[in-house]
């Protein structure tokens, strides 16, 4: 076992190894994305040489199987999100990593993606992940008293995707929005600092904002149903 544990000495037939490129191929996102999951401890990896990194075949696997599963109706998340809250079994260090992957990868969905119908439910999966890793981040301050939050630099005035971004073709009332830019604001300052209860909060409160409007935004398509 290397120190991220993995098998040094894999079977190529059973679990090939990737490369990046390939990866990020498989996964439809940028390179840079992948290498930024891996710094983060978010996808496994072994170094081959000073710059190259293999991932195993088995770490796609399981980023798409989690991607099926993230293609859920609204209320499934909104059950798996109690869920979560009640859970009081104890959870490893790695959760905030798990945790903070799902936030990427729903930010992933909605980088680019088109006016189309699912954007209530990407912004619904956005307001899931970030209670998620809200929750994670508690969950690991609780039973590390090490454990802090690690600046992010560029993060202030950031947007979470293309189609969130202000001034977008963003479907729902106006004051709605604004209430999301703020938070998303007051989220960026928090991970350019080292408050570690600043951006639970912060992430905290964009959920609540996201899962406001995307609420809203189904309940006008339920009305809009019932009266064709």
């Amino acid at each position: 076992m290397d120190s991220l544990g993995n098998d040094i000495h894999p079977d190529p037939a059973a679990d090939p190894w990737l490369t990046v490129a390939e990866f990020a191929e498989a996964t439809r996102v940028r390179p840079v994305t992948v290498r930024s999951w891996i710094a983060k401890g978010q996808l496994k990896a072994t170094r081959s040489g000073r710059r190259k990194w293999l991932i195993r075949r088995s770490e796609l696997d399981r980023m798409l199987y989690e991607e099926r599963v993230d293609d859920t109706p609204p209320e499934v998340w909104e059950a798996l999100y109690e869920q979560h809250l009640v859970d009081e079994r104890a959870r490893s260090a790695t959760d905030d990593h798990e945790a903070g992957y799902r936030w990427e990868q729903a930010l992933e969905r909605s980088q680019m993606a088109p006016p189309d119908a699912g954007f209530s439910s990407r912004l619904r999966q956005i307001a899931m992940t970030s209670s998620w890793w809200s929750a994670a981040l508690r969950d690991r301050a609780s039973v590390d008293p090490e454990f802090g939050w690690k600046p992010v630099a560029g993060s202030a005035g950031m947007t979470l995707s293309y189609e969130l971004r202000p001034g977008g073709n963003r479907p729902g009332p106006r004051d709605a929005w604004e209430r999301f830019d703020r938070t998303v604001a007051r989220l960026g300052n928090a991970m350019e600092g080292e408050r570690l209860s600043a951006v639970t909060g912060a992430l905290t409160d964009v959920a609540d904002a996201a899962r406001d409007i995307s609420d809203l935004l189904d309940k006008r398509s339920a009305e809009a149903e019932s009266d064709a």
